[in-house]
């Protein structure tokens, strides 16, 4: 299919793409790439995606039949968000892909050769179904750069008035994740929130500690420590960037929730964290910590993998 004005597919770089069918869910994915891609000053990419469910499937059905009028609805898909992006950012940093296949598929192959990969968390046609569990939760899942889910009623960056969030613990994908959440935090002048979750409440599910001697002491030098960690981390960051502004916190409770609910708490712009982790994070993949992080957060959660 041919891209309504102007494809990627001789470019060495998607730079941000953005999943968009028109949708209110992905027009706020739009509005939030096309506001990220003037800051970081990189091209923008919008993905259009003619899902399977509309084709016929009955007998040997040759899709490419209908292709004239996939053609015709992607490119006009395309140039509403083309029209939409061009009020921020130049033309020639605009590009577009339209494709027949799986809306997860499609983007997580064109992340590949992509900076960052967007999703709003509703969609319908092209980006079938966008509820976590679908495309959203199949991109942030498999992408091979940062994806970003972008969450709430409205689009929300991170700003002064805006921290971002890093969910952290010593994995190697949480590392990933605060080196991703400074460099958003330097380019948005944002102030930046260190958040770990103890282990602490994990000892109330073995009832058999309960009269074990010294557990309070336990728990108090096992939250201390995970403190003391953390702190060193913000420590470190502050030194390698004079002037950004980090602040820790040390939460109790399930980690998923926990996080999703400081993000509320501090009226967060982004929340960044590993694909997965473990100590505080323990089992961090979609479908437990990351998930419950995307679906309950009140701003876009971006998945570094």
């Amino acid at each position: 299919m041919n891209a309504a004005a102007s494809s990627t597919n001789d470019t060495t770089s998607h730079g941000i793409v953005v999943g968009y069918d028109g949708s209110p869910g992905s027009r706020l994915a739009l509005d939030w790439a096309v506001q990220t891609a003037k800051r970081d000053d990189r091209q923008l990419t919008l993905l259009h995606c003619v899902g399977l469910t509309m084709t016929p499937t009955f007998r040997a059905y040759d899709p490419g039949v209908q292709a004239h009028a996939y053609d015709e609805m992607s490119q006009g898909v395309l140039a509403e968000a083309i029209d939409i992006a061009t009020k921020t950012l130049d033309r020639k940093d605009i590009h577009s892909l339209s494709v027949i296949g799986s809306a997860a598929a499609e983007l997580v192959g064109a992340s590949t050769q992509a900076d960052l990969v967007v999703t709003g968390s509703r969609g319908h046609g092209a980006i079938s179904a966008g509820l976590l569990g679908s495309t959203s939760y199949a991109v942030t899942a498999h992408a091979h750069c940062p994806a970003v889910v972008v969450r709430g009623d409205e689009v929300v960056h991170a700003g002064r008035d805006h921290p971002v969030v890093v969910a952290f613990d010593d994995s190697k994908n949480a590392q990933k994740a605060l080196e991703t959440g400074v460099m958003v935090a330097l380019a948005a002048e944002a102030p930046l929130h260190l958040v770990a979750v103890d282990n602490v409440g994990g000892l109330d599910a073995w009832p058999e500690t309960d009269g074990m001697l010294g557990r309070e002491e336990m728990m108090d030098q096992m939250h201390r420590r995970v403190g003391e960690v953390l702190q060193q981390v913000a420590d470190e960051a502050a030194r390698a960037h004079p002037g950004l502004d980090v602040h820790t916190s040390v939460l109790g409770g399930g980690a998923g929730a926990a996080v999703a609910a400081y993000a509320v708490d501090m009226r967060a712009g982004l929340v960044v964290m590993g694909s997965r982790g473990h100590g505080g994070f323990t089992g961090m993949r979609l479908g437990s910590v990351s998930h419950r992080v995307v679906h309950d957060a009140p701003c876009p959660v971006m998945v570094v993998h």
